[in-house]
């Protein structure tokens, strides 16, 4: 069966601005089976406002890490022209509309619109105006912002993902999978930020169709996404999960296989005569007894026997056919 579900490794910025860190997150991506890496792509001046003032966060710090994180257009490139060696497909996150120029030249016609864009009038306008496929997470997102934001980007193929921004997510409440197939015509996938492997293979359940997971080489680090993304084995074992859920969907047409059809004979119930009857008699339903196997005359049969004429000497206990019977 080929996979129609497709997963998204996402590497976001676990790589902590190193390009050979960026490298090993597609290795381990590839390895793993995913069918795309994907990146965070940004311009720190277009992103994040240095100047903002608050009592918990550092706006001038977090300004010069995020801008530790930017690598160049040919550093994109090279990772590029790597992930397509061996074998995988890469796209990005984008936050600005000054991103979107990498992704022309990058040649990138995927993007990815993270939950906190979804109100962002300004960047969907321009991504609709360049028909890209787009996945839009709707964390943090009610209906109306959903239905806006699909308004904003008619031109373009859209895949929703549901999503709980929460950092980890306890309740993912599947449930909402159900609830956008049944409101909008999308695609439906699911990202998922709980920390365990099965709940994207539920999701399978649910109806996804796509699935995006972090992942990084290394969970013991204390800065960025690495705490609540899944390690190499991690990765690939929720990848397991996620084919053996979509095998085991199967098909919507509702088919009895060839196995299940060797075990009627032997689980349902047939049709036999307590006692010995002879050619001339006719079958009551008191000269019947309802056992295992079912033989060569099932229990849905007995109406088509009953006062019927036999035509030679049954045993009792012995199986029945139609043919004994007169017409």
């Amino acid at each position: 069966m080929k996979n129609k579900v497709k997963i998204i490794a996402e590497a976001g910025l676990n790589h902590n601005g190193d390009f050979e860190k960026l490298k090993k997150l597609i290795n381990i991506a590839k390895n793993a089976g995913a069918n795309y890496v994907k990146f965070q792509l940004f311009k720190t001046e277009f992103f994040i406002n240095k100047n903002f003032k608050h009592k918990n966060l550092d706006y001038k710090k977090l300004f010069r890490r995020f801008k530790s994180l930017e690598f160049s257009l040919e550093k994109w490139k090279k990772a590029i022209i790597y992930a397509h060696k061996i074998g995988i497909n890469i796209f990005f996150s984008i936050f600005d509309v000054e991103s979107i120029d990498y992704l022309k030249k990058l040649k990138i016609n995927i993007v990815k619109i993270p939950s906190g864009e979804i109100n962002n009038s300004v960047l969907l306008k321009k991504i609709n105006e360049n028909r890209f496929k787009v996945i839009l997470s709707t964390g943090m997102s009610n209906l109306e912002e959903i239905r806006k934001a699909l308004k904003f980007l008619n031109k373009c193929e859209v895949i929703l993902l549901h999503c709980v921004s929460e950092y980890p997510t306890i309740r993912p409440n599947l449930n909402n999978i159900k609830l956008l197939k049944k409101l909008f015509k999308n695609q439906i996938g699911y990202s998922d930020h709980t920390t365990d492997t099965l709940t994207p293979a539920l999701s399978v359940i649910a109806g996804a169709t796509y699935i995006e997971k972090h992942f990084t080489y290394n969970r013991n680090q204390k800065i960025g996404d690495h705490k609540i993304s899944l390690n190499p084995s991690q990765l690939k074992s929720m990848i397991k999960n996620i084919k053996a859920a979509e095998v085991s969907l199967g098909a919507e047409k509702r088919k009895v296989s060839k196995k299940e059809k060797k075990l009627q004979f032997f689980a349902r119930k047939g049709l036999y005569l307590k006692q010995d009857k002879f050619k001339g008699e006719k079958i009551k339903i008191s000269d019947l007894v309802i056992l295992r196997p079912q033989g060569f005359l099932s229990v849905d049969k007995l109406n088509i026997i009953l006062e019927k004429t036999l035509k030679k000497n049954i045993k009792s206990y012995s199986p029945i056919k139609i043919s004994y019977f007169r017409k």
